[in-house]
C-alpha cells in the first residue's frame, strides 16, 4: 500500500503503477487526431484509386450525362473512398498509425 501525501488516502500499488502508465487526455486526444488525419489521407487515396476505375466505365446516356454527372460523379466517388476507409479501409490507416506511433517511441 502507498499512501499519497495530500490527501491521506491509501492506495495498492498496482493500481498506482497503472495510473502512472495511462496515457493522458492530451495524448489520447493527439492519437485520435492523427488517427483522423491518416484515415482522411487513405480515404483520398482510394477514392483517387476509384477514380481511375470510373474513368472507364462510360457515363449511360439514358440518365444524363453532360458536367452535372460529372460532379456529381466525382462526389459520389470521394463518399465512395471515405465510406471504404471509415469501415476499414484497405489497411494503410493501420500500418501508418503504427509507424507514427512507433517513430514517436523512439
Amino acid at each position: 500500500m502507498s499512501t499519497d501525501l495530500m490527501t491521506g488516502l491509501s492506495f495498492p500499488a498496482t493500481n498506482m503503477a497503472a495510473l502512472q502508465q495511462a496515457p493522458s487526455v492530451s495524448e489520447t486526444a493527439d492519437t485520435e487526431k492523427m488517427r483522423k488525419a491518416v484515415e482522411d489521407f487513405e480515404a483520398f487515396f482510394i477514392s483517387q484509386s476509384f477514380q481511375m476505375m470510373f474513368d472507364s466505365v462510360p457515363v449511360n446516356e439514358t440518365f444524363g450525362g453532360g458536367s452535372g454527372e460529372k460532379m456529381f460523379r466525382s462526389m459520389l466517388i470521394d463518399e465512395y473512398g471515405k465510406m471504404t476507409a471509415r469501415s476499414g479501409g484497405i489497411g494503410i490507416t493501420d500500418k501508418i498509425m503504427s509507424q507514427m506511433l512507433a517513430s514517436q517511441e523512439v
